[in-house]
């Protein structure tokens, strides 16, 4: 077995992992300025908070971690 683990893709931004995702406009409640609304996305990920591994010429890239979900907001209002 490998003495030290290297992750099989390099860690991607949390920007970059919303660019593709499907937004969906929520309004929940009237505030004092009007509706309360913004564009919402989810998406699955596994977070990169494992132990940093140096990978060739990439610098430091955190091992996987737990999956979780990453939430996107755009402000429509408010």
């Amino acid at each position: 077995p490998r003495k030290h683990h290297v992750p099989d893709i390099l860690s991607i931004a949390a920007e970059h992992m919303l660019a593709s995702a499907k937004w969906k406009a929520v309004s929940w409640r009237s505030g004092t300025k009007g509706r309360l609304k913004a564009r919402f996305a989810a998406v699955r990920v596994r977070t990169a908070d494992g132990p940093p591994q140096r990978i060739w010429d990439k610098g430091q890239q955190h091992l996987p971690g737990d999956e979780a979900w990453l939430i996107g907001e755009q402000r429509a209002s408010g």
